[in-house]
């Protein structure tokens, strides 16, 4: 009976073990047991088990759509299309698994790759509404509106009863400015699902682009009607309200808002997030006070109290509280963030860009770390290291507007036009009722030259931010250039109406003034403001300036060092005051005011590099230009006028050439259409004996800026090389009338005095 009962254990046990063994089943355990991992948000743990699967059957098409899903709770984007690839391929007729890889391609702009999936799957499944959905959404980020609609339609007609079908049909008819018809698709969604709060939303945003806000504001009503516990709606009445001066109704929308969800901390951080949208900090930073004594350890309402608290440079306030949230939760990535724009308002650029280098390296998909390091580099005068983290966020969250919007700038200060149009038609396209998206894209437009399309998106935006002095700004740059003098200088006025102290408007009323020979007129409008505000060190600023520009150097000194006696951080009015001694001719007066503004900005390359350039040209002193120089370049080093400078101070020193002219090199690469860099790379390649081959590239320098003393200088030379001494000395004696650098002056002065010896 024992030997029986043995035998059959060991069967038994034989039998299990054989089961274990058996790939089939171990390969859905671990898939199982992934998926259990993936519903408690263990996705690192879920991607382990989901990669024994398929080390078991590396064509387990539903393990890599699970390893998938989990790559996109961790943001890993490339891994995870990667799966959806692999389970698309294993079965093209796989609807989910082609879809994401769809969704993804999409994100990714790879729009091509998109649209052959989407394709694929019409071709297997003809009437999927999502495979439609993606390939609408495909054709509108091709900008091929037309057939967008045309699948959207299809949407609509596949699946009548929902209302976001029709909600897209819609956008893309607004984005077509065909208005009546996107209003009529949005009252369609509604009709078919009353619940659908977007289709509200949207349908008050166009009535407000059309300047109906009776109907705007009824549309919301209806929808809140609808829906009373839709927090969004809320929201947007009161903003739709507080546009048109009616404080006081949004207001009593809010309290209703309150009383409905009690103690309700989406609502807490809603009704904050509308507050410091109309830069009402105090007001916001309350509701969020008030939602932390609901839940006082709610991470998200710390984090945005911390970010209330850099906006009004509460740094004692905000640092404390992001340190709590940080303990609380150490991998918190935006607390992360937050600690470095803490360091970025300390002005600790440097120990900001290593933290937040540390964060991406922990995190290489964090998109708002990527961001914050492209404001930190930018603010280093860092442009290409900018647009390298700002694309890289975009790489990791393609919808992040904020990096569109910043790489839009970048390329518009660059003068690439074309690059930031179309960066700035990206930002309408993805929020077509931001008023910053429709300023941005009517500055791309007045910078192409465009002023009329200009205006059109700076009225959009005006009709979005009634309120707002943005857009009465921008309408006055767009009406200058038409010179519709009378027009711009309302709208200038309209601007100081909405914000009566804006630095900024009077600043461009003070400009705007000066450029219409009525300095005098912008004197005593700026101090007319000051008489109010005489605390602003803003308006001493713009006072001292003009004072300065009307050759007033005890005034304009005067307001400048009253700016720094109330705000001593002020960069701005250390380097209006030394930019005044520079002009007066007081070169040491004007170093020692620019050290001081280098004690607030130490490692500001362009704030270096400004420097070097006083003791090069003013003082012929090569030893601290080079000193300055190279501290401009240990900080940046892609800031092209340092690189050129050194490059030149490397000819003055009988330094290594080869040396000087890899640098000039450089510099050409980084800034390719500057005429500085042209010119010291030519210069560099004369002095090696190739003076046939520089003389086009003097000549087009002379050609760009004629008054440009050096580059008559240069050219004079390389003409006299050449054996052309007429015109070798007509270059070098306009040099000397342009007033050339004294080294140089000398030299011309000397080649002269053979040329006429001869």
């Amino acid at each position: 009976m024992k030997i029986h009962n043995l035998i059959f254990a060991l069967i038994a046990l034989g039998l299990l073990s054989g089961c274990s063994r058996n790939p089939e089943t171990s390969k859905k355990r671990y898939l199982e047991s992934g998926q259990q991992y993936a519903k408690k948000g263990k996705y690192e743990e879920a991607r382990i088990q989901y990669s024994k699967a398929l080390q078991l059957d590396p064509r387990f098409g539903d393990a890599y759509y699970q390893l998938g899903l989990a790559d996109i709770k961790l943001h890993s984007w490339e891994d995870a299309l990667s799966a959806f690839q692999h389970a698309f391929e294993l079965d093209p007729g796989r609807l989910d698994a082609g879809l994401q890889a769809g969704y993804l391609y999409n994100a990714a702009r790879e729009f091509d790759r998109a649209k052959e999936i989407a394709n694929s799957l019409l071709q297997k499944n003809p009437d999927s509404v999502d495979a439609y959905v993606l390939l609408g959404d495909i054709l509108v980020g091709q900008q091929n509106p037309k057939e967008a609609l045309e699948a959207y339609a299809k949407v609509a007609e596949l699946a009548p009863k929902d209302g976001s079908a029709y909600e897209r049909v819609a956008l893309v008819e607004a984005s077509m400015r065909r208005y009546t018809e996107a209003g009529q698709h949005l009252r369609r969604a509604i009709e078919v699902n009353p619940g659908f709060v977007e289709a509200y939303f949207n349908l008050s945003t166009l009535d407000r682009f059309q300047n109906q806000p009776k109907e705007a504001e009824e549309i919301l009503q209806q929808g809140i009607d609808q829906n009373p516990d839709a927090t969004p709606l809320y929201i947007a009445k009161a903003d739709l309200v507080y546009s048109q001066g009616k404080g006081d109704a949004a207001e009593s929308l809010l309290r209703d808002l309150r009383n409905r969800r009690k103690g309700d901390v989406d609502t807490f951080l809603a009704t904050g997030d509308y507050y410091a949208q109309h830069g009402l900090m105090e007001q916001a930073m309350g509701e969020y006070q008030s939602g932390l004594s609901s839940d006082p350890q709610n991470v998200d309402l710390k984090n945005h109290l911390v970010e209330a608290y850099l906006v009004r440079n509460r740094l004692s306030d905000a640092s404390p509280l992001n340190d709590s949230v940080l303990k609380q939760k150490p991998e918190d990535s935006l607390a992360r963030v937050q600690s470095a724009r803490i360091l970025l308002a300390k002005g600790q650029s440097q120990e900001a860009i290593a933290s937040l280098r540390r964060q991406i390296i922990d995190s290489p998909d964090s998109a708002r770390a990527h961001y914050v390091l492209a404001l930190a580099y930018r603010e280093q005068m860092s442009f290409e290291a900018a647009k390298s983290e700002l694309q890289e966020a975009l790489r990791v969250s393609p919808g992040m507007n904020l990096a569109i919007q910043a790489l839009a700038r970048l390329q518009l200060s660059e003068g690439n036009i074309r690059e930031a149009r179309d960066y700035a038609q990206r930002s309408v396209q993805l929020v077509p009722g931001d008023a910053e998206s429709r300023l941005l894209l009517g500055d791309t437009l007045l910078s192409s030259g465009e002023p009329a399309a200009a205006r059109e998106q700076f009225g959009i935006a005006q009709k979005l931010v009634p309120l707002d002095a943005a857009p009465h700004l921008q309408l006055a740059a767009a009406y200058q250039a038409e010179k519709n003098w009378v027009e711009a200088e309302r709208q200038l006025e309209e601007a100081l109406r909405f914000s009566p102290k804006s630095a900024e408007a009077l600043a461009a009323l003070a400009d705007f003034l000066v450029s219409r020979d009525q300095r005098s007129k912008a004197i005593a409008r700026t101090q007319e403001y000051l008489a109010k505000y005489p605390a602003d060190p803003d308006i001493h600023v713009i006072l001292g300036s003009l004072e300065a520009g009307a050759d007033r150097y005890e005034q304009a000194k005067s307001e400048f060092e009253r700016a720094i006696q109330l705000q001593p951080a002020l960069i701005t009015a250390y380097l209006r005051l030394a930019k005044l001694d520079e002009g007066r001719g007081d070169t040491d007066k004007a170093i020692a005011g620019y050290e001081k503004a280098l004690t607030l900005q130490p490692n500001l390359a362009p704030l270096l590099t400004l420097i070097g350039n006083l003791y090069l040209e003013n003082k012929v002193d090569l030893a601290n230009a080079r000193k300055y120089y190279e501290r401009a370049l240990a900080n940046d080093p892609n800031f092209a006028p340092a690189v050129a400078n050194l490059a030149y101070v490397q000819t003055k020193q009988g330094s290594d050439l080869n040396i000087a002219l890899s640098l000039a090199q450089k510099a050409k690469q980084l800034a390719p259409d500057e005429d500085a860099m042209t010119d010291i790379l030519a210069w560099v390649e004369y002095l090696k004996g190739s003076q046939g081959q520089t003389l086009p590239m003097f000549q087009e320098c002379v050609r760009k800026d004629p008054e440009r003393a050096v580059y008559r200088y240069h050219l004079g030379m390389a003409l006299l090389a050449t054996g052309d001494k007429q015109q070798a000395k007509s270059e070098l004696e306009a040099a000397l009338r342009l007033k050339l650098s004294s080294d140089d002056a000398q030299q011309a002065r000397n080649t002269l005095a053979r040329i006429q010896s001869n």
